[in-house]
């Protein structure tokens, strides 16, 4: 049953497969996010303003275990990348340095207008950022291109005998 399940997942649109990943992601940042946090004695159901060393070594940890994540899901699954490359994983922390840049500027010019709230700038920010991570590792990182060729129909056209080789063309060939 889980190899069936992997097998469909595998046979998913990159586009589906990225915000899997993502979703994927949210629940490892945040997840680790409040274990950090609970594991400091913090109560995450209360305003923490005051708190800054858990909040500051939870933020860390959570930002380190998604970029990790995001990375291997991305690489091996969303955009199935064979390269070993430290190049390729240089680009994908600079495209997550740059996401994560414009997150925070524009969670910050967004609190300047009375009218967004934190659920709207979360909102906001969250489809931005998805998008230019989405951009940054489709073309800069994984250089992604969707293949023309659908090799499993190649395959069963060749098992079924559909393509017929002359064995005159082959003599003429290794002349």
């Amino acid at each position: 049953m889980i190899k069936k399940l992997f097998n469909w997942l595998k046979k998913l649109d990159y586009r589906i497969k990225f915000i899997l990943v993502g979703g994927l992601n949210t629940v490892v940042g945040v997840g680790s996010y409040w274990i950090v946090l609970l594991l400091f004695g913090v109560n995450i159901f209360q305003n923490n303003e005051s708190l800054v060393l858990p909040v500051v070594v939870a933020t860390i940890i959570s930002q380190l275990l998604g970029l990790i994540n995001s990375y291997l899901w991305n690489k091996f699954f969303t955009f199935e990348s064979k390269k070993k490359s430290k190049i390729e994983t240089i680009k994908f922390i600079s495209v997550y340095a740059v996401a994560f840049g414009v997150d925070y500027l524009l969670k910050f010019w967004l609190r300047t207008y009375d009218f967004f709230n934190e659920i709207v700038i979360a909102i906001i920010t969250t489809i931005v950022t998805m998008i230019i991570s989405f951009v940054g590792q489709k073309c800069f990182v994984f250089k992604y291109k969707k293949q023309k060729v659908n090799v499993e129909n190649e395959t069963n056209l060749l098992e079924n005998n559909d393509v017929k080789i002359d064995e005159k063309d082959i003599k003429e060939e290794n002349k």
